[in-house]
């Protein structure tokens, strides 16, 4: 049970370590699809009454886990430096499910943690604090969000790291 929460805590903060490029915020999901007729779909998000999430997302969410357990466990057999696996799971992250604002955000914010911890400014406990406050911020926001993406994976994987419940 430790192996697999250290294994989850080094995924969370792998997946922020990545270079100190600003993401392109495209907002554009190739899996996106209307749910009926009273939504519309604009850029990977839904307008309307009867939200839905892609029908892909929980094998999305997975898929990034998975990739996250991956690259931890190479970072700790030392084949990769956590910067190194921080970068393929973000360009993992992006080529499976795309951008979207939320992902998007949630990803800069767990960067900025992720640099802040690693310059010896918070400590590891502070970092996931930090992390936890802005998914639970939008759990908060969640439900009345008029727009929300079909396909926050990234985010809801961050989630069950921090053992939340998830956007749905």
């Amino acid at each position: 049970m430790k192996k697999i929460l250290a294994l989850s805590v080094v995924a969370v903060l792998l997946s922020a370590c990545n270079n100190f490029e600003v993401p392109t915020f495209s907002r554009t999901h190739p899996k996106s699809s209307s749910t009926s007729n009273t939504n519309k779909v604009e850029n990977g998000t839904i307008r309307g009454s009867n939200f839905r999430l892609a029908a892909s997302h929980w094998s999305d969410v997975a898929r990034i886990r998975n990739e996250a357990t991956r690259l931890s466990y190479r970072v700790s057999q030392g084949n990769m430096t956590k910067v190194q696996a921080a970068q393929m799971l973000n360009k993992f992250r992006i080529a499976q499910v795309g951008h979207n604002m939320l992902d998007d955000e949630m990803y800069e914010i767990y960067l900025r943690s992720a640099v802040e911890s690693q310059q010896g400014s918070i400590n590891t406990a502070q970092s996931k604090a930090y992390i936890k406050n802005a998914l639970l911020g939008w759990q908060q926001r969640w439900p009345n969000m008029k727009e929300r993406p079909t396909n926050p994976a990234f985010t809801n994987f961050l989630m069950e790291v921090m053992d939340l419940k998830p956007l749905q």
